[in-house]
């Protein structure tokens, strides 16, 4: 059996990355990031575990990863309507709503569907939902329209994803106002968790196939 490397001592003048503490230029929150991350990992290479393990795990590492870089660029790559795309994504490997195209075009047919509402219903100026005096009636019509675009769209593009229309709704309702660069870091997000996402969803469905012995 091959000794684990982990325990052993650091060569003198090179310390290992698991060996390194916070007073080595790494700030602590990035170093307990990294070392979840690892471990997380670690599981998951190791074989097949439960759905109850699997799904939060992935979905976890899935916000992780878009979070991160949301946080290194200050641009919106982590958004609400992430949350119920990774979780479909951990929960249902394989399904037709789950793949990288369904992902990725069915995000950007609802962004696009809100940012058209947006412009042809004149609502960019009106109260947002988080101004907290309740929703504009401008707005409710403009989040209808633009719901009922992105679900004529996303089938005939053979991207059908439903967590996407919690994208139309944060770009109608204001939350995410329509501009190139809020545009191009949403779907920088959502691009990042189709990538990793599709890995998973393959690693997954290699783990099912296994005959359990």
């Amino acid at each position: 059996m091959r000794t684990p490397t982990v325990p052993l001592p650091p060569v003198p003048g090179r310390a290992s990355p698991a060996a390194q503490s916070p007073a080595a230029g790494r700030a602590p929150s990035s170093t307990v990031t990294n070392v979840a991350m690892t471990a997380a990992m670690r599981m998951i290479s190791t074989g097949a575990m439960s759905d109850a393990i699997w799904v939060p795990l992935v979905s976890a590492i899935l916000i992780l990863a878009a979070g991160s870089l949301s946080l290194a660029t200050r641009q919106p790559w982590l958004f609400a309507a992430l949350g119920p795309t990774v979780v479909l994504l951990a929960a249902n490997p394989g399904h037709a709503t789950t793949r990288f195209h369904a992902i990725v075009v069915g995000h950007l047919v609802a962004l696009s569907s809100a940012w058209i509402a947006v412009l042809l219903m004149g609502v960019g100026n009106s109260p947002t939902l988080l101004a907290g005096s309740g929703v504009a009636v401008a707005r409710v019509w403009a989040s209808a329209f633009a719901i009922g675009i992105m679900a004529a769209v996303q089938p005939s593009l053979k991207a059908y994803h439903p967590p996407a229309a919690a994208t139309v709704l944060l770009v109608t309702l204001g939350v995410h106002k329509p501009s190139w660069s809020t545009f191009l870091a949403l779907m920088g997000g959502v691009l990042v968790v189709a990538v990793l996402g599709e890995w998973f969803q393959r690693i997954r469905l290699q783990q099912q196939r296994k005959p359990v012995a």
